[in-house]
């Protein structure tokens, strides 16, 4: 899965709207504290797992060595 791939199956421009949305609510006194921080942790656990997901992939493709050819199940030299 590529990075830009991690993006949308998480729906990041989502998530940022939400909060945003959320905030909005805050001022307006349709949320109360509470509820945003909860909102607000979610959304940052979400981010960090994702941070997580892209680094590790930066890492593996950083470690991939390259392979030789396989045909019928042994490797060629």
């Amino acid at each position: 899965m590529e990075t830009g791939d991690i993006g949308s199956a998480f729906d990041v421009p989502a998530i940022i709207r939400g909060l945003h949305q959320d905030l909005v609510e805050l001022r307006m006194g349709g949320i109360t504290v509470t509820e945003a921080k909860v909102r607000a942790e979610i959304a940052k656990q979400i981010f960090s797992g994702l941070r997580l997901v892209v680094q590790t992939q930066r890492y593996l493709s950083e470690k991939a060595k390259t392979v030789p050819a396989i045909e019928g199940g042994e490797v060629q030299s």
